[in-house]
C-alpha cells in the first residue's frame, strides 16, 4: 500500500471504529426513553477526527470530514433515530468539530495539554463549537415546534461540550503523559491510601448512597486533594473515573439526582461532571506550571546562561559539601584552574559573538576532558574551574588537567568554525589538604595559574590566525 494511501486509510478505519462506537455508547445513555442522551463521546471523538483532519492535504482532509458526516448519519439510523434525527446528529457532530478544530488550528500552535493555557484555549474553543452546535440543535427542534427551546439549547450545549472537553483533555494529556516509576515512600503510600478511600466514600454517598440529600458540592475536597497531591497525569484519570460514577449513578437513577426529571438530571449531571473536571485540571495545570518555573529559576541561580555549566555559587556549594563529608583516607579533593590566553584578542579583532562561540566550544570541550563526577563551572569572562572529587591523588588531578589543556588547545576552525587557529589555556592545580577550605582551595588554584601564565607568556603566542594581532 501507498504511503500516501496508508496515511489515510489507517487513521480514517481508527476514527471511523472509534465514533461509531462512541455513538452507540451514546444513544445507549438515553434517559428514559427519549432522545435525551446524557453522554455523548461521539463529541469528544468527532473533535480529536476534526483536529487530525487539518494535518492532512485537502483532498483527504475532505474525505475524513465526510467519512465523519457519513457514519454519525448512518450510525444514528441504524439505532432507531427517524431519518431528520439522524440529519440533525450528522449536522450537529460535523459543525461542533468544525469549528472546534479550526479555532484551535489558528495560530499554528500544537494542540495540547501542558500548561494552564492549553485548558483555556482548548476550553474557548469547545465553547464556540458547542454553542453554534446548540443553536443549530435549536433550530432543527425550532422547526419541529419544541415548546421549551432555551432548555434544548441548555442542554445540548452542556452535554457536548462537557462531553468533548472531558474526552479531548484524557486523550491529549494521555498522548503527552510521562509514565514513570514514583518514588514511594511509608507517608506517600499512606496518603494514596486515605485519598483514594476517602474520594470512594464521598462518591458512593453523593451519587450511590444518597436519598436525594443536596450534598454534591462535597466532591471537590476528594478533587482537590488529588490534583493538588498528585500527578497531572492521575488526576485526569481520576476525572474520569469520577465522570463516569456520576453519569452512571445518574442513568440509574440514583444518589443526590434521584427523583429529578429527565432533562434536568441530564443538565444537572453533565453540569457536575464538566465543573468537576475543569477543576481537577485547572489545579493540576497551575501547580506543574509553578513547579516548571521553580526548577527554571532554580536552574538559572545556579547554572551560566551562555555555557550552561555550574555557575560560581553551584561550584561553592558542591566544594564544601565535598570538603565536609568524610572521605577514605585516599580520596581527596582537587581544583583545576583555567584562564584562555589571550581571550580579549578574539573578542577585539572578530567582535563578541565569536568570543561567546569560543567559550561554548571551550565549555564542551572541558566537560568532556573530565570524570562523570566531576563539577565543571565557568567562574565568569574567560576563566572556568572543574572541582575534581574523590581522587586518588595528585597525579590523577594533573592527567585531568593535562587533558583539559590538550583539549582546548586543539586547533578551532573545523570544531566550531571558527575564524581563528587555536587558543591556548593557562592551567593551575590545587589539590585539598586537612585543613583546606573551598576559599583557600579556591585561592591556591588561581595562584598557580597565574604563575603558569607568567611562565608561558614569554614563549608562546596563544592565538593564531591569518592576518591576526599577535598575543604577545
Amino acid at each position: 500500500m501507498p504511503r500516501a494511501a496508508a496515511r489515510f486509510v489507517g487513521p480514517a478505519v481508527a476514527f471511523g471504529s472509534t465514533h461509531a462506537l462512541a455513538i452507540l455508547v451514546g444513544r445507549a445513555t438515553r434517559v428514559d426513553g427519549t432522545e435525551v442522551s446524557l453522554v455523548w463521546p461521539a463529541a469528544a471523538v468527532a473533535v480529536l477526527w476534526g483536529i487530525h483532519a487539518r494535518t492532512l492535504p485537502r483532498p483527504a482532509a475532505a474525505a475524513h470530514w465526510i467519512l465523519l458526516t457519513g457514519l454519525t448519519f448512518g450510525v444514528n439510523l441504524a439505532t432507531g433515530a427517524a431519518v431528520d434525527v439522524s440529519v440533525y446528529f450528522a449536522v450537529v457532530n460535523l459543525t461542533l468539530a468544525a469549528v472546534t478544530s479550526a479555532l484551535l488550528a489558528y495560530g499554528g500552535r500544537p494542540v495540547q495539554l501542558r500548561d494552564p493555557l492549553d485548558l483555556g484555549r482548548l476550553a474557548m474553543a469547545i465553547l464556540a463549537g458547542t454553542l453554534v452546535a446548540a443553536t443549530a440543535a435549536v433550530v432543527f427542534f425550532a422547526a419541529r415546534g419544541h415548546p421549551d427551546l432555551p432548555q434544548t439549547f441548555a442542554l445540548f450545549a452542556v452535554r457536548n461540550g462537557t462531553t468533548a472537553l472531558v474526552g479531548t483533555t484524557v486523550v491529549l494529556r494521555m498522548r503527552h503523559a510521562q509514565w514513570r516509576v514514583p518514588e514511594v515512600t511509608p507517608a506517600r503510600v499512606v496518603e494514596a491510601v486515605c485519598c483514594a478511600a476517602f474520594a470512594v466514600a464521598v462518591f458512593g454517598r453523593v451519587f450511590w448512597f444518597n436519598p436525594g440529600m443536596p450534598t454534591a458540592f462535597v466532591i471537590m475536597v476528594p478533587a482537590m486533594w488529588v490534583s493538588l497531591r498528585f500527578s497531572t497525569t492521575t488526576s485526569t484519570l481520576f476525572a474520569s473515573a469520577a465522570g463516569t460514577s456520576i453519569i452512571w449513578a445518574t442513568l440509574l437513577d440514583r444518589g443526590v439526582l434521584r427523583g429529578v426529571p429527565p432533562d434536568d438530571r441530564a443538565l444537572l449531571a453533565q453540569g457536575m461532571v464538566g465543573c468537576l473536571t475543569g477543576v481537577v485540571l485547572a489545579l493540576a495545570l497551575f501547580r506543574d506550571s509553578r513547579n516548571e518555573l521553580i526548577e527554571q529559576l532554580r536552574h538559572l541561580a545556579h547554572h551560566d546562561p551562555l555555557t550552561g555549566l555550574a555557575n560560581r555559587t553551584l561550584l561553592v556549594q558542591r566544594l564544601e559539601s565535598a570538603l565536609e563529608r568524610p572521605r577514605p583516607a585516599a580520596a581527596t579533593v582537587g581544583v583545576v584552574y583555567i584562564d584562555l590566553d589571550g581571550f580579549k584578542l578574539v573578542n577585539d579583532a572578530w567582535g563578541h559573538r565569536e568570543g561567546d562561540l569560543l567559550l561554548q566550544e571551550v565549555a564542551r570541550r572541558v566537560r568532556a576532558s573530565v570524570r562523570p563526577v566531576d563539577v565543571v563551572a565557568r567562574m565568569g569572562g574567560d576563566e572556568f574551574v572543574v572541582a575534581c572529587l574523590g581522587l586518588s591523588g595528585e597525579d590523577e588531578l594533573r592527567e585531568i588537567a593535562e587533558r583539559i589543556r590538550v583539549a582546548v588547545s586543539a586547533p578551532y576552525g573545523a570544531a566550531s568554525d571558527a575564524p581563528f587557529d587555536r587558543i591556548s589555556a593557562s592551567v593551575g592545580v590545587a589539590l585539598s589538604g586537612r585543613n583546606s577550605t573551598t576559599r583557600s582551595l579556591l585561592a591556591a588554584a588561581d595562584r598557580a595559574m597565574y604563575d603558569a601564565k607568567r611562565a608561558g607568556r614569554a614563549a608562546t603566542a596563544p592565538l593564531t590566525a591569518p592576518g591576526a594581532p599577535s598575543a604577545r
